[in-house]
């Protein structure tokens, strides 16, 4: 049978969404597994173990864009079965258009109500679970889904060796005066999103208190795209202003050799540390050991969007009592700016553990 999954949206909800496949094909061994996803993303499933298509989809297309390659892609796929995980909603309505069989997924904007016979109505914002166990939850209407159900998955990725990665990665450091001999860190201070992040200087702030802990013995990789400048300008300013750090700081753009290049380079990281973005899944997936920041909002938490893995990982919140589920109260709140309560000593304890064992 075939089963396509509809993920065509960021990095870190696709990542999360994999499992999915996996908990598939131990219902069905025999199945084939095709993912709509976002070209962003493609890089993510090179050599997937339970996903063998991948059907590249611009949810920012025009309407009539995305119904035409929608077309294209049921009429070359031809599922048997279609879920709805997130991102764009027009192969939802191309497959009930095609009379796909099995239309299951996420009800939640009204159309989908329409479209999909074998939907299920979620509300994520409650946090009952992580986001992996709710994509998980979509197959529920599956033969022998109570298999599965109470399975605990981890997300899988298998990331092709590109030789060159590595050695261009050591040239390009090495021309900017790094020793490129030194094992690396790598630190990403951005993010997407309206999810709260630690003040970009403590970044910079924690750097500097690993640099003196550690005097040139490590480099510290600081990983960005061009989404993420403003999160830099903190974090630079606090290298700037400590002599000769420069000389084992290199701010490293992912964007420039593409996504497959990036994991290529950061699986080789002694640590990473970053918020809730989709880099920061991509280290975990890679069992690279990973400190990684969260807001305390409850549909932000890493109750629900914590990086999973089989190296070890720590997250950090700040401690307070948030009484928000959505978004920041702002001003309002008595923790106001709550995530410049968390220190840089909070990030080291773990750290240490990570560095230091």
């Amino acid at each position: 049978m075939k089963y396509l999954i509809n993920r065509s949206d960021a990095i870190g909800d696709n990542i999360l969404t994999t499992p999915m496949a996996q908990a598939i094909f131990e219902l069905d061994p025999e199945a084939e597994i095709g993912i709509i996803t976002s070209y962003l993303c493609r890089d993510l499933y090179h050599e997937h173990p339970y996903i063998s298509r991948v059907f590249h989809f611009d949810k920012k297309d025009s309407y009539w864009h995305k119904i035409k390659k929608s077309l294209v892609i049921f009429k070359e796929f031809d599922p048997d079965f279609y879920f709805y995980v997130g991102g764009s909603q027009t192969p939802n309505f191309v497959a009930w258009l095609k009379s796909v069989p099995f239309r299951g997924g996420i009800l939640s904007r009204w159309t989908t109500f329409l479209v999909l016979n074998k939907g299920i109505r979620q509300k994520r914002s409650q946090v009952a679970q992580h986001e992996i166990f709710y994509n998980v939850d979509l197959l529920k209407h599956l033969s022998g889904f109570e298999k599965v159900d109470d399975k605990e998955y981890l997300p899988v990725m298998i990331v092709p060796k590109k030789i060159d990665a590595r050695k261009e990665f050591n040239e390009e450091i090495k021309s900017a005066g790094l020793n490129e001999s030194l094992p690396f860190i790598v630190i990403h201070p951005g993010m997407t999103g309206h999810t709260l992040n630690w003040p970009s200087r403590n970044y910079g702030r924690l750097i500097r208190r690993l640099n003196l802990l550690y005097p040139n013995k490590y480099n510290y990789i600081i990983s960005h795209t061009p989404s993420d400048n403003t999160y830099l300008l903190g974090t630079r300013d606090e290298i700037d202003a400590e002599e000769n750090l420069s000389k084992n700081v290199y701010f490293f753009d992912g964007s420039k050799k593409g996504l497959l290049n990036y994991m290529n380079v950061i699986k080789e990281a002694k640590l990473f540390i970053g918020p809730s973005t989709g880099t920061t899944h991509i280290a975990a997936s890679l069992e690279v050991p990973v400190v990684s920041i969260f807001s305390p909002i409850k549909a932000q938490s890493a109750l629900r969007w914590g990086p999973k893995g089989k190296g070890q990982i720590f997250t950090v919140t700040p401690n307070v009592v948030c009484g928000e589920t959505l978004k920041c109260a702002g001003q309002t709140c008595p923790y106001y700016e709550c995530m410049s309560k968390i220190e840089v000593d909070d990030l080291l304890v773990h750290i240490k553990k990570i560095l230091e064992n």
